[in-house]
C-alpha cells in the first residue's frame, strides 16, 4: 500500500521552507457564490516526539543530514499562505485534459487545531529489522483553508464614493490590499457598461461583504484559481471537456465518469416587481406611467411585466431603477430552475469549466440506439453545460498502515483504511448565465450628523459661506465616514500605490470623504408654498436616509455646537424665539433678524435688517398702535402721496 497520499498541505513558513502535510482526509466547497473553504486532517512526520520545540529532520528536507527548525505555534500558522495539492488518486487512470496533473487550491490558514501525536508501531517489520532512526511520530492537526480574499471580511469599514460606477469601486476596495492578495485581479471577462451612480455608500460592512454586495446586485460573479482572481458577467473562455457519462455503481477501475445526474426543486418565487416607495403621491392617475415591456428572450419569452414610475424622483439628477432588480431576481430564480447536480470521480474539474457529456457508452449498454431523432435531439439538449459549484469529499487513510502493529493478524481491508474521492457538481446549462443572488444593503442609521461643505477640505477657509448646485443642494462631510477616510489614506501611503495605474489620485480618499449634492429637507416645500434654506459651510447637520436606504441620504436638519452657536447670546436671551441670518462670507459680523421676546410684560417683536428694509403692499396697509410711537431718521426723509393725505387728531 502506497505511503505517500495524494493530497498534501505546504504552509508557508518565514523561518524555513514551507511546512510540509500529508493530508488524510478535505471537503472542499466552492462555487461561483461563495468563496472558496477547505476543511482537512492531516499530519506531520518527525523523528521527535515534542512539536513545539522541534528541530529535526525530515523526508522533506532538501539536505538530509542538515537539521530544519519548524514552529507549529496555532498563533504561527494561522493566516499564513497554503497551498493544497491534489493529485490524480487513480494513477492508472487520467484525462485527456489539458491541465497540470496536480490540482492546487493557494489560500491562507483560518483555522488550526493540534489533534496529537500517534507513533508508528514498533513491531512492524520495517522498524524492527534495522538499526535506522526512522521519522516514526505523527503529529495530527485539523486545518481550515480559505480564498484570501478572506482577509477583506475582517474589517467593518464605511466609506462614500460619488461619481462613479461600481467596476471603479471594487478596484478602489481591492486596491487597498494589493499586498497581502499576492494573486492577478482579471477583469477581462467583465463585458457590459455600468453607469456612473452618483453615490455608493459603504456602511458598516466589511470590504469582503460590500464587493460582493455590488458584484452579485449587478449579476457579476467572482472566483479564482490558484493565481487569479477573475470578476465576470459572462464566462470565462474555456476548451470544452467531454465526459463519460457511466450509471453503473460498480465502477471497479474507477473509470472517470459521471456517474449521476439529479435535479433538485423547492417552491419559489418566480416573478417579480420592485416600485418606489419615495416619490410623491400622484395627485392625478396621469402622474403614474406605466406600460408592458416584454421579458428578456432567454427569460420567458411569453410573458411581460408591468413598467411603471412617478414623475417625481428621490434626487435632481439620478433617477429610479425600477428594472435591475426585479429582472437580475429573476434571472436568479432561472439559474435555480435548470440547474442540477451530477456525481463524479474526476478530480480535476474546476468552477467555470465548460463539459460536454458523452452519453454513447450509456446508450449502447441500454440498447437504446433505435430511439427516433426527436427523443435523440432532447437528451442532446442536456450535455453542454457550465460547472457553478463543486463539493469534494477526498479520503487517504491508506497512508495510516504503518501506524498499525502487523502482529495482530488484521488484514488492513478490516481497518476501514481506504483511498478515495467523489464530488458533486452544480451543473448550469452553458447558454444560461450564472446569476448570483441578491444580497441586501446595510440598514441605515435613522440618522447621522455631517458638517457642510465647500469646494476644498479646508473647511474654516470657506466657513458662513454657501457652495451648492442649481437645486439648492449642499455637500455634506459625514462625521461617521471621517475616520475611515485618514485609515485608507495611510494605507494608501504604506502601500505605495501607483495611482496612475489605479486612476487614482494621491489624495484617492478625497473621492469618499464627503458627499455628492443632497436635497435639503423643509417644512413647507412646494412651488405653491415654502420655506427655503440653503445651509452654510461650516454647518453642522442631520443627514438621514430615504427607505432606510444608505444610498439615499438627505439634509433633514440642523445642530448647534461650540464652533457654530446660535445667533441669540444664551443663556442671557434664552426666552427669545429669533430668525435670523449673518452677512455671508468669512469675517462678515452683520445680519438680518427676527426676533420675538417673551418675558412676561416686556413681550416684543425685534426686526432688524443689516442694509435695505423694502416693503410691498399690494393693496391695503392699516396700522393700528395702541400706545406711543416714536420715529426717528438719521438721513432725509421723502414721502411721496399720489391721491390724497387724510390726517385726523383726536384730542
Amino acid at each position: 500500500m502506497s505511503l505517500n497520499s495524494y493530497m498534501s498541505l505546504n504552509i508557508s513558513n518565514s523561518t524555513s521552507n514551507p511546512l510540509p502535510f500529508k493530508i488524510t482526509k478535505a471537503l472542499i466547497k466552492e462555487s461561483l457564490e461563495e468563496l472558496f473553504s477547505i476543511e482537512c486532517e492531516g499530519f506531520f512526520e518527525s523523528l521527535e516526539q515534542d512539536l513545539f520545540s522541534l528541530n529535526t529532520l525530515t523526508n522533506a528536507s532538501s539536505h538530509p543530514s542538515t537539521p530544519t527548525t519548524f514552529n507549529f505555534h496555532p498563533n504561527v500558522l494561522i493566516d499564513q499562505e497554503a497551498i493544497l495539492s491534489i493529485h490524480n488518486p487513480y494513477e492508472n487512470n487520467t484525462l485527456n485534459f489539458d491541465n497540470n496533473e496536480v490540482k492546487n487550491y493557494k489560500g491562507i490558514i483560518t483555522y488550526i487545531k493540534y489533534l496529537g501525536i500517534n507513533h508508528e508501531s514498533a513491531l512492524n517489520i520495517n522498524d524492527s529489522t534495522s538499526n535506522t532512526k526512522q521519522i516514526q511520530y505523527k503529529h495530527f492537526f485539523s486545518f481550515k483553508l480559505q480564498s484570501v480574499l478572506i482577509r477583506l471580511s475582517l474589517n467593518k469599514a464605511n466609506r462614500i464614493y460619488t461619481h462613479t460606477n461600481i467596476i471603479e469601486v471594487i478596484k478602489q476596495t481591492l486596491g487597498f490590499y494589493q499586498d497581502i492578495l499576492h494573486k492577478e485581479i482579471d477583469y477581462s471577462n467583465i463585458h457590459f457598461n455600468y453607469e456612473e451612480q452618483e453615490l455608493i455608500s459603504q456602511y458598516n460592512e466589511s470590504d469582503l461583504d460590500f464587493i460582493t454586495r455590488l458584484s452579485h446586485n449587478n449579476g457579476i460573479f467572482f472566483y479564482e484559481d490558484e493565481n487569479t482572481i477573475y470578476f465576470c458577467d459572462v464566462y470565462k473562455n474555456v476548451k470544452n471537456k467531454e465526459i463519460e457519462y457511466n450509471p453503473n455503481i460498480n465502477n471497479i477501475l474507477n473509470q472517470a465518469c459521471i456517474s449521476s445526474i439529479y435535479k433538485e426543486q423547492s417552491l419559489r418565487t418566480n416573478s417579480f416587481t420592485h416600485s418606489s416607495i419615495n416619490a410623491n403621491t400622484p395627485l392625478n392617475l396621469l402622474s403614474l406611467h406605466s406600460s408592458k415591456v416584454p421579458y428578456e428572450q432567454e427569460l420567458n419569452n411569453k410573458a411581460c411585466y408591468n413598467e411603471h414610475f412617478y414623475e417625481s424622483e428621490y434626487s435632481f439628477t439620478k433617477s429610479i431603477d425600477l428594472k435591475t432588480k426585479p429582472s437580475l431576481k429573476e434571472k436568479r430564480a432561472l439559474v435555480l430552475n435548470e440547474s442540477l447536480l451530477a456525481k463524479s470521480n474526476i478530480y480535476h474539474l474546476s468552477l467555470g469549466d465548460f463539459i460536454t457529456l458523452n452519453y454513447k457508452e450509456f446508450n449502447h449498454q441500454e440498447e437504446i440506439k433505435n430511439q427516433d431523432e426527436e427523443k435523440q435531439d432532447k437528451a442532446s439538449l442536456l450535455k453542454d453545460f457550465i460547472i457553478i459549484a463543486n463539493t469534494q469529499i477526498l479520503i487517504d487513510d491508506a497512508i495510516l498502515a504503518n501506524s498499525i502493529n502487523t502482529n495482530d493478524h488484521l488484514n488492513l481491508k478490516d481497518l476501514n483504511l481506504n483511498k478515495s474521492y467523489s464530488n458533486t457538481l452544480t451543473l448550469l446549462k452553458k447558454n444560461i448565465i450564472f446569476t448570483p443572488s441578491f444580497k441586501a444593503k446595510p440598514k441605515a442609521p435613522n440618522s447621522t450628523q455631517g458638517i457642510v461643505i465647500g469646494e476644498s477640505k479646508d473647511i474654516e477657509s470657506e466657513r458662513n459661506t454657501i457652495y451648492t448646485d442649481e437645486h439648492g443642494r449642499v455637500k455634506v462631510r459625514i462625521n461617521l465616514y471621517a475616520n475611515q477616510e485618514e485609515l485608507d489614506n495611510d494605507t494608501f501611503i504604506a502601500n505605495d500605490i501607483d495611482t496612475n495605474s489605479s486612476n487614482l489620485s494621491s489624495n484617492t480618499y478625497k473621492s469618499y470623504h464627503h458627499t455628492p449634492f443632497l436635497r435639503v429637507a423643509s417644512h413647507i416645500a412646494s412651488n405653491h408654498s415654502g420655506f427655503f434654506h440653503t445651509p452654510r459651510i461650516g454647518d453642522e447637520v442631520i443627514i438621514s436616509f430615504l427607505d432606510d436606504d444608505i444610498d439615499k441620504p438627505y439634509v433633514s436638519g440642523s445642530l448647534y455646537n461650540g464652533a457654530n452657536p446660535s445667533l441669540v447670546n444664551l443663556p442671557f436671551n434664552d426666552h427669545q424665539t429669533s430668525l435670523s441670518s449673518k452677512t455671508i462670507g468669512v469675517n462678515e459680523e452683520g445680519y438680518n433678524e427676527l426676533t420675538l421676546s417673551n418675558i412676561k410684560d416686556k413681550e416684543q417683536i425685534y426686526l432688524k435688517a443689516q442694509k435695505d428694509y423694502d416693503e410691498l403692499v399690494q393693496h391695503n396697509f392699516t396700522q393700528r398702535i395702541l400706545n406711543d410711537k416714536d420715529s426717528i431718521v438719521d438721513g432725509i426723509y421723502n414721502e411721496r402721496i399720489k391721491k390724497v393725505h387724510t390726517q385726523t387728531i383726536d384730542l
